[in-house]
């Protein structure tokens, strides 16, 4: 039993988080997290009720009083209002959101995975809302966002088998790159959008660069370039040396029976960073492409290892990303290619350059572990663990955030 807004709200306000310790830090989070929660649950009731009102005449349209009266900017005035529609279409949802055990972020992932849909696609996906509710009690807002988008995904293709295909051609046809010169700073901007496939291509040829400009400096003794700057010279490195040898172009994970018969109720199709790909398109790829088997045990682990060297190998690095898409770190989203490839037990002076010793870190943990006095350690099927520097436990599970089995719809 959750308790009442009244004794949150009164816990809240008597506590002065300055004189918290870490776990006390963390138990006022959560309240604060709740009655954070309360309050979008009353929101919604409120932006219904305006909605009602406006259908009669007698007040503004819901994302007009939330601009003006609750300070809030077009972008979270929107938000809000989708909210409330998807709290009338899934009340549940609205339940949980007013007893805390999920948060408005987690409402907001079912409005952004189900636009574009049809009546027919959005009806089926309410159908699913006990499973749904399920999981974002369980999971924070961006695994849940990625469960809503792939339970959405799979319905677009049972209702229109090339949805996923159109999708990407009209994100193809969008494709632009903007160019300008910032009038305070001087510094000249270049922003490209463009479809996922072709976003993939560009970085893969980028983290290829980057690896060669890494090992370079390594192995010239040269001082240590940061992150930002080496990025940058592994874009110029890239688009002038676009023929040079070592990993480039697109990787792309697919299960055996997608890749040969297309798409089914547990297809597994996505770039090295997570992002979705049609099955089809993955296919006309493969035709021209070199296939890379990587074959995984039931708990999503690589069976088949490199060789051990200094670095981690161009396979290995395919080995780990069909693992996992982020950053080591429970609580970190950074994507796997812009991580490092840690040592668990440090190469000097006996650590080996093997799977079960390799997990990728993006900068700010791959700092806490060699700087911060954090420590991680992994098992041989990939089970993590952090404990922070006064010894205590921070969090153990699985690293394998590329799941290989999708919901069924």
């Amino acid at each position: 039993m959750k308790s009442p807004p009244d004794e949150v709200y009164a816990a809240v306000r008597d506590t002065d988080p300055d004189a918290l310790d870490a776990d006390e830090l963390d138990a006022y989070v959560r309240r604060v997290a709740e009655l954070r929660a309360w309050c979008d649950a009353r929101q919604v009731r409120a932006t219904r009720r305006q909605r009602a009102l406006a259908a009669e005449g007698q007040a503004a349209e819901p994302r007009s009083s939330l601009s003006n009266h609750g300070r809030q900017s077009g972008k979270e005035a929107a938000a809000a209002d989708e909210r409330e529609a998807v709290c009338t279409a899934m009340p549940a949802f609205e339940d949980a959101l007013g007893d805390g055990t999920v948060s408005a972020g987690h409402v907001d992932a079912i409005a952004t995975a189900t636009k574009g849909l049809s009546d027919e696609e959005q009806a089926e996906f309410r159908d699913a809302a006990d499973d749904l509710l399920a999981d974002a009690e369980r999971q924070g807002v961006d695994a849940f966002a990625r469960s809503c988008r792939e339970l959405a995904r799979g319905i677009r293709a049972r209702h229109n088998a090339r949805a996923d295909v159109d999708e990407l051609e009209q994100q193809r046809k969008q494709s632009k790159v903007t160019r300008w010169v910032d009038r305070q700073t001087g510094m000249h901007k270049t922003l490209i959008e463009c479809d996922p496939v072709t976003d993939r291509q560009i970085w893969s040829a980028v983290q290829s660069a980057r690896g060669r400009l890494r090992r370079r400096d390594q192995q010239t003794g040269g001082g240590r370039t940061s992150w930002d700057r080496l990025t940058v010279d592994a874009m110029v490195e890239a688009v002038a040396h676009a023929g040079a040898t070592g990993r480039s172009g697109l990787v792309v994970h697919i299960d055996v029976d997608s890749l040969m018969g297309g798409r089914h109720d547990r297809t597994l199709c996505e770039t090295d960073s997570g992002v979705p790909v049609p099955v089809d398109t993955a296919r006309r790829i493969a035709c021209e492409a070199g296939v890379i088997p990587v074959v995984l045990d039931g708990g999503g682990v690589v069976l088949d290892e490199g060789r051990a060297r200094r670095l981690a190998t161009p396979e290995q690095r395919i080995a780990i990303e069909a693992m996992q898409a982020t950053c080591s770190h429970p609580d970190c989203t950074v994507s796997i290619d812009e991580c490092h490839i840690h040592h668990l037990d440090p190469w000097s002076p006996v650590g080996r350059t093997d799977l079960d010793n390799l997990a990728p870190l993006c900068d700010t943990h791959h700092h806490l572990v060699h700087e911060g006095g954090w420590t991680f350690t992994m098992t041989a099927s990939r089970v993590g663990t952090w404990v922070r520097p006064d010894g205590t436990p921070y969090w153990s599970g699985s690293l394998n955030d590329r799941r290989t089995v999708r919901r069924s719809a």
